[in-house]
């Protein structure tokens, strides 16, 4: 946390230090420390896709986790 806490865009970092406070999926999305966001009820069956990848590739992982990417 040390690390990445000060980088955080608008000082969001030094308010969740200060503070204590814990972000939830989508909030970690808006804040830019996820790239994507995937809910909990899909989580079992991406598991499963990704692990049945033949030859996981970046383009191939990145594929998988925007299709099941929820805006």
């Amino acid at each position: 946390g040390g690390y990445f806490l000060p980088r955080l865009p608008g000082k969001v970092g030094y308010y969740l230090a200060l503070t204590g406070c814990r972000l939830k999926g989508r909030d970690v999305l808006k804040v830019g420390i996820a790239t994507h966001f995937v809910e909990s009820e899909k989580l079992p069956a991406l598991e499963k896709d990704l692990i049945a990848l033949k030859s996981p590739s970046k383009e191939k992982i990145a594929d998988l986790l925007n299709s099941y990417h929820m805006k």
